[in-house]
């Protein structure tokens, strides 16, 4: 195409109006929107949204499990039991060779 008619060309679309939209093109584009991707299937969720998902539940045992180990700890030092090399701490018990 040359520049003469290149020009006429955009000065004719420049002059015309522009198309209405149809009747309620923005409820279909608002509902086209909020449907899943096509590519996702329905009730798959990724990895990551269920981590997202567990990590409240993984996080309080893992505090338990903590407070646990602490509370053991401080029953055995209250009860006597000390690794001093006298007798077999609380961290040795079950790895002791000795017959009982």
């Amino acid at each position: 195409m040359n520049k003469k008619k290149l020009d006429r060309l955009f000065e004719s679309a420049r002059r015309s109006t522009a198309p209405e939209p149809e009747p309620g093109f923005a409820a279909a584009v608002l509902r086209a929107a909020r449907r899943l991707p096509p590519d996702r299937l329905p009730g798959a969720e990724p990895v990551m949204e269920q981590l997202n998902a567990w990590f409240p539940r993984v996080a309080l045992a893992a505090a338990v499990v903590t407070l646990l180990c602490v509370a053991v700890d401080l029953g055995c030092t209250a009860a006597g039991w000390t690794e001093d090399g006298a007798g077999t701490g609380p961290s040795q018990i079950f790895f002791s060779v000795e017959d009982r």
